[in-house]
């Protein structure tokens, strides 16, 4: 996607306008719609399904590349002088600096930039950081959707790859406590908090054609449950895929409209022309709030791109008088009126630079849409543009993580999380896990990335690293520091759990891959150690008895089981181990760093660090 020059990309926008009547009429007015019903859903025509693809997308949770931060920050070019002592970068603004602001009446007031450029986060991935915001945050007017407590259902294939739309079943003995398909990725999310805290565990069935498997999750068992299917997935030869826009139209959204008019047939040339044959189509739910002159309409699925066109460039902002609008009115459309495909991949973005009013006393609320769509299939990316504040920032965030999809805030300038606009033009709290691109790329990317499931064409995607180097103004120990902290940090941003302060931890010797790195791994685990004591999140455990443990019980720390970290850590009175492995390459260490759970054995979360040999011993 980046690949198109500027260049090319506005002669083609140029030659691409395209006018057209659409196929089930250009808009649908709130007046003109019938009374909300059940889900309805749309058989796509699309050929049967083809048997078999090969390997897809493997998933890890990992830190931020250093090539997306360094893009992220501008950072293409540095004198030695500015040379960042790593690539990550800890400077990020403080938590709570845009929390309000106003809106204006339009865009121009708004510094304009080519592209709109965006930055994401991924909340499903960030989960630790995501209950930790949710918690800081509560105050912020909000419905409440309990996800403090996630069991992660994976299901793939005889030969590993994921499955996309098996029906997952949760039930509390015989009674059905929820069900919805698997995603893209193979994996269905369960929120055990949501059900009565007296269950201890849940009865599971899943279905995927005439294959049924069920199996018991514990609620203080594994967060993550691996299941396999004794046969090959089924992959249609069109893999269909949705792609709805929920977008606010009043007076200040000018920009973000007229964005996706000039950038749509981009979305779709670069969608449509995959080696991997899929059938797109487009929808979309426009709204306002109840003193407009409508309050929704819509524009229903085509994969016609000429229709769609005409249909958006008939779309206008203006209007809107207090800050929130309709947003609930506007999610009950596309869950319960949009015509989805039945099976395919199904994508929403919610775009708006306003909460949504929650003072209507409505009946169906975006609580209740995000638990349609679930059952649904639906993935939700809430877009926040400038002037968002903290309360619209929440529910989206809520929204879309509870649905599996991402938070993404167009940035104009701002410094750290979004290089480029007005300091506290939008409200963002996503630390230092984040990713920027223009707003076209990046939902570009999600709707490939969901497709390489489904494809033996995975996205490539460069491995995500810390990185440091020696610098003169800085002292070792320092700079080592620095880069423990981030490690740290991103282990418990990206714990699959939520870390409680005060949390018991060992941190047990680094293995070293060969005898020449022993004393590095040694000095390397005292700096670990010495940072991790001063983190408000761990306590630490003593480490007088470890080494006779370790040597008694003849472990290996390269290759640690689940069962000999659970040993290990109720001989220390630990909750949590963190363990990692030291290599050696020509100019610089590599260094793997793992967070166990001692209670199940299971990995939590990884990271890993490339170290300047300088920095060692």
């Amino acid at each position: 996607m980046k690949q198109i020059s500027i260049l090319f990309l506005s002669l083609l926008l140029f030659l691409g306008g395209c006018a057209g009547l659409p196929e089930e009429g250009p808009f649908l007015r709130d007046d003109d719609l019938p009374p909300p019903s059940e889900p309805s859903v749309e058989e796509s025509s699309i050929p049967e399904p083809s048997v078999k693809e090969l390997p897809s997308k493997e998933v890890s949770a990992s830190a931020v590349t250093d090539d997306s931060v360094k893009s992220a920050r501008g950072e293409s070019a540095r004198s030695d002088e500015e040379e960042m002592t790593f690539l990550t970068e800890t400077g990020v603004p403080e938590i709570g600096a845009a929390e309000s602001g106003g809106r204006s009446s339009t865009s121009s007031s708004r510094p304009r930039v080519s592209g709109l450029s965006a930055g994401f986060s991924d909340d499903n991935q960030q989960f630790g950081y995501f209950v930790r915001f949710l918690e800081d945050f509560e105050y912020v007017e909000h419905l409440p959707l309990t996800v403090s407590e996630r069991i992660i259902i994976e299901l793939t294939d005889a030969e590993g790859m994921p499955v996309l739309g098996a029906k997952v079943t949760v039930k509390d003995g015989g009674k059905p406590l929820e069900s919805g398909p698997t995603m893209a990725d193979g994996r269905y999310f369960f929120f055990p908090a949501e059900y009565s805290p007296q269950l201890s565990s849940y009865n599971v069935k899943i279905r995927y054609g005439n294959r049924e498997i069920e199996t018991t999750l514990l609620r203080q068992g594994p967060r993550t449950v691996s299941l396999s299917l004794e046969e090959l997935r089924e992959i249609p030869q069109q893999i269909p895929l949705d792609i709805l826009f929920v977008m606010d139209t009043t007076g200040s959204m000018g920009e973000e409209i007229e964005r996706l008019k000039t950038t749509i047939e981009l979305i779709h040339l670069n969608l449509t022309s995959l080696s991997v044959p899929t059938d797109v189509r487009f929808g979309m739910v426009l709204y306002k709030d109840v003193e407009d002159d409508y309050l929704t309409e819509v524009i229903p699925m085509t994969r016609d791109l000429d229709v769609f066109q005409e249909s958006l460039s008939r779309v206008e902002a203006y209007g809107g008088g207090d800050t929130p609008e309709d947003l609930q009115a506007a999610l009950q459309k596309a869950v319960k009126t949009i015509r989805w495909n039945r099976d395919g991949i199904k994508l929403a973005f919610i775009i708006t630079d306003a909460p949504p009013h929650l003072d209507y006393g409505q009946k169906y609320t975006y609580t209740d849409a995000v638990k349609d769509a679930k059952e649904m299939g639906i993935k939700f990316y809430g877009v926040g543009t400038g002037g968002l504040d903290l309360m619209g920032e929440y529910i989206l965030r809520q929204i879309a993580q509870y649905t599996a999809g991402k938070y993404i805030f167009l940035t104009y300038g701002e410094r750290g999380e979004s290089e480029g606009g007005a300091p506290g033009s939008v409200s963002h709290h996503t630390g230092s896990n984040y990713e920027t691109d223009k707003l076209e790329a990046i939902i570009i990317r999600f709707a490939r990335e969901e497709l390489s499931y489904q494809t033996d064409l995975p996205l490539e995607e460069p491995e995500p690293y810390f990185e440091a180097h020696k610098i003169a103004e800085e002292e070792r120990e320092e700079t080592l520091k620095k880069l423990f902290n981030l490690a740290f940090e991103q282990l418990a941003d990206f714990s699959t759990i939520q870390i409680p302060k005060g949390t018991a931890l060992a941190i047990l010797p680094l293995a070293a891959a060969d005898e020449d790195l022993a004393a590095n791994a040694e000095y390397f685990t005292e700096r670990l150690i010495m940072s991790g004591a001063e983190q408000e999140l761990w306590t630490m455990v003593e480490r007088k008895d470890l080494q006779s443990i370790i040597e008694e019980l003849k472990l290996q720390l390269t290759g640690l089981t689940a069962g000999d970290a659970v040993l290990v850590g109720k001989l220390l009175n630990a909750e949590m181990l963190l363990t990692g492995s030291l290599y050696g390459r020509e100019d610089q260490f590599e260094l793997f760093l793992k967070l166990l759970r001692v209670e199940t054995g299971e990995i939590l979360s990884v990271t890993k660090a490339h170290i300047d040999r300088n920095l060692g011993l």
